[in-house]
């Protein structure tokens, strides 16, 4: 017999699973713990994932997928570099504001050498970053010398890491303006000039 899939406890564990490691960090966040928190036996968890490590990974690459697909499609969408930077970063300030948890956890596993993206979402990243670079350099908008790496840091990585100093009020604020917004936008936009 067929065993089914209850979604609602699916989510419950990928929810807990996020809240945990942005709160213990991926070390801290044990597969009890998780399971505790999603209201679920382990044994239940372990039907889907074979571990924490495959739990987390699935997660950083669904989270990482939706801001590659952001930009892919926003790529697809103007022919401006500009509007295509203002877009994304609006996109990662709504995000932060509608659900903070899910900035906070690619932001804890960015810096954790334990985790990295799918060497296809490597090339995927690269790819997209090689377009930003060749049609922003085509509308003089970009410096030609500007590498995929430093492309990727100026318009996802530096955002995201703003996002999570005004989370922690590292300098004192905790909440973000539409003109912090702007301003971080802005230097992307001439970080790549």
């Amino acid at each position: 017999m067929a065993r089914l899939i209850d979604d609602g406890k699916i989510q419950r564990i990928r929810e807990a699973t996020i809240t945990l490691v942005v709160q213990n960090g991926y070390g801290g966040a044990s597969i009890s713990s998780i399971a505790r928190r999603a209201g679920v036996a382990e044994g239940y968890l372990y039907r889907f994932y074979k571990g924490k490590q495959e739990l987390v990974t699935e997660l950083l690459y669904t989270k990482v997928s939706q801001i590659i697909e952001k930009l892919e499609f926003l790529l697809n969408s103007f022919t401006r570099i500009k509007e295509v930077i203002n877009e994304l970063i609006n996109e990662l300030f709504k995000t932060a504001t509608e659900s903070p948890e899910e900035i906070k956890f690619i932001h804890v596993l960015m810096h954790d050498y334990n985790f990295q993206v799918s060497a296809d979402q490597r090339q995927h990243i690269k790819s997209l970053c090689e377009k930003v670079i060749r049609i922003g350099v085509e509308n003089g908008e970009v410096n030609r010398n500007i590498s995929p790496e430093e492309a990727y840091g100026i318009v996802v990585i530096y955002p995201i890491e703003y996002i999570n100093l005004k989370m922690k009020g590292f300098f004192g604020s905790t909440v973000w303006t539409n003109e912090d917004q702007k301003r971080v936008a802005e230097f992307s936009i001439n970080a790549l000039k």
